[in-house]
Order: structure tokens, then sequence, then C-alpha cells
């Protein structure tokens, strides 16, 4: 059974949807959406009865996106697609924005902000140059370099 704060969000999806022309993506429709041409955001949401700034976000950021002078195709993440695929971009923090351009990692904004700070990170982030994704996890150093050290590496 779904979460009130779950149907709810669907709601408001919906709404995006019709309004703004929003895409609602699920696991499958991600990466041909994530990897088109252009400058891309996607909303990484979280249940809004757990995390009620995912509600938030939902009417700031049409608001801020209206300010933006680029076009931006604008993707809507459900909670559990959006956990599945956050550790790929190194979102911790829910609420969260991911920008792309042409299929490659620019950042993102996580939590929720101001909407005046929305207005100042959008572009900077749509003018970050592209970069590999922060991932999730331990660094790994390579065995060679792990036998080349010697007292100076500790």
């Amino acid at each position: 059974m779904k979460s009130p704060g779950i149907e709810r969000l669907q709601e408001r999806f919906a709404i995006l949807q019709a309004r703004h022309g929003y895409s609602l993506l699920d696991a499958e429709s991600f990466a041909e959406f994530a990897e088109a041409p252009g400058t891309t955001l996607i909303l990484f949401a979280d249940d809004p009865a757990k995390v009620p700034e995912t509600w938030d976000l939902t009417v700031i950021l049409p608001e801020a996106l209206l300010r933006m002078e680029a076009k931006v195709r604008v993707g809507l993440l459900p909670p559990v697609t959006a956990r599945s695929l956050a550790a790929r971009y190194g979102i911790r923090i829910w609420p969260a924005l991911l920008g792309l351009r042409d299929g490659a990692y620019l950042g993102t904004v996580e939590g929720l902000k101001d909407w005046s700070a929305y207005v100042r990170l959008l572009p900077e982030l749509f003018s970050a140059p592209p970069s590999r994704p922060p991932g999730i996890g331990i660094p790994v150093m390579s065995a060679d370099a792990a036998s080349h050290c010697d007292s100076h590496c500790h």
C-alpha cells in the first residue's frame, strides 16, 4: 500500500507534467532521458511524508526555472527509482536535483534551498564543465600504487 505522501507526490508530478511538460521517469526511461542532447535537470524525490522538503521543491522548481534563459528539460524521479539511482551520482541528501548536459554530469543541488538560492545555483550548475560523478564509497588505490609505497606513504 502506498503512503498518503507518495499518492500526493504522484498527483503533484501529474500537475507538473501537464502544466510544464516535465517527464515522469522510471528505471527504464531514465537512461534515454539522461543521455538525450541538451541540458537536463532531474528531480530525485523522496516520500514527502518522510522528507517534506520534497513537496516544497516541487513548488519552488517551476518558479526558479522560469528565470532561466536556457531551455532545460526536466525529469521527475519517484522515490523508489530515485533511491535506486542516487549512488550513481553521489546523492546523499534529499530532495536533490541532478544537472546533465548531453548526458554528461554537471553536478547536483542537494537538500532544500531558499528560492533565491535556486535562482543563483541553477545557472551555475548548467554552466559547469562536465565531470565525473562523485561516487559514494571507499577510495580505491591500485595494487601497483600500493606496491610502490615506501616509508614516505605513511
